[in-house]
């Protein structure tokens, strides 16, 4: 299901693969393999796009250090932490795009005693588009932001409503399934500081019962701090699995508890809009940390089948041993 393509474009999984069917067919193991390369390796580079894509898994320590959210990023627990990109063009899906207009990455780790996952995103745009404001402008991901797709077991599937009727088949039971949130602050002038911010996602039984909820709550600590072309943003995030319930206060018996070994589908997204003086506001890239099939170019708001993944290991011995 989720992740099948990126499986068989492994060239050691192929050539398994090849090996078994070669037996099924009495034919040359040197056949066959010629004949599958020929065959899928159009099929790999299409859906790849390019070769930036975020690890899989990737492993995210245990910090030894917590670090203090304000938008630097200059944390101990940072530096030998390697970037992920956040560089897949979903939207136009494939545009090869310069540097200079696009440039996002992002870095991970955890903490069992506050048990909280901790995010740096450091994005280059040549211009920053905000404005957003929640129930009278356009959209919130038609605004220079970024988004969260966390999937807590992995277990991929919709993820939109807690459909009742036949439309369970195109949005989902149960809208805490996985978590897309759209995250957006107004950017603060330069060497100031945002802390209010907007986590958009989801909700509700039908597009006749939806609910656009903010999930504000879910990321207790937020800065973001912009310079020049450059903006980092510095938070917190809660994980809750699929017995969330937005329409009660309190989830505390839905928050996951993080531990060293745990796997959840995660991908690392951001909108991009290049046109401040153009109403309204509408999207003109997107851009994901994971490779998706021009299919789903733009599913994981409701799909999590394409999430890429993550996996909490132990504290480093150091938080400064490698600098990346």
């Amino acid at each position: 299901m989720n992740n099948a393509f990126n499986r068989w474009c492994n060239p050691t999984v192929r050539f398994m693969g090849t090996v078994v069917l070669s037996n099924i067919f009495k034919l040359p193991v040197r056949t066959l393999l010629l004949i599958f390369i020929v065959c899928t390796i159009p099929w790999c580079v299409s859906l790849t796009q390019n070769s930036a894509v975020q690890d899989n898994p990737v492993l995210a320590p245990e910090a030894n250090s917590l670090p203090v959210i304000d938008g630097r990023g200059n944390d101990e627990c940072w530096q030998n932490i390697p970037w992920q990109p956040i560089a897949q063009t979903w939207i136009p899906y494939g545009a090869k795009v310069d540097s200079a207009d696009y440039f996002g990455r992002y870095k991970l780790v955890w903490s069992s005693a506050t048990n909280l996952l901790y995010f740096l995103v450091e994005v280059t745009d040549n211009v920053f588009v905000d404005g957003f404001i929640p129930g009278k402008t356009a959209e919130v991901y038609n605004y220079d932001i970024i988004e969260v797709f966390i999937d807590e077991d992995k277990s991929g599937g919709l993820h939109v409503f807690d459909a009742k009727d036949s439309t369970r088949l195109e949005w989902g039971t149960n809208a805490a399934n996985a978590f897309s949130y759209h995250i957006y602050a107004p950017f603060p002038k330069a060497g100031e500081i945002t802390t209010k911010h907007f986590a958009g996602d989801i909700a509700g039984t039908s597009w006749s019962d939806v609910r656009r909820v903010d999930y504000a709550s879910h990321i207790p600590e937020f800065a973001l701090q912009r310079s020049g072309t450059k903006a980092v943003w510095e938070f917190s995030l809660i994980v809750y699995n699929d017995t969330y319930c937005d329409t009660i206060i309190n989830n505390d018996s839905a928050r996951s508890k993080l531990h060293a070994g745990k796997i959840m589908g995660l991908s690392l997204a951001y909108c991009d809009n290049d046109h401040p003086d153009k109403e309204p506001k509408v999207r003109d890239k997107f851009f994901g940390s994971v490779c998706v099939p021009a299919a789903a170019y733009n599913d994981h708001w409701k799909n999590a089948d394409y999430f890429g993944t993550v996996k909490l290991i132990a504290n480093p011995k150091s938080d400064s041993t490698k600098s990346h």
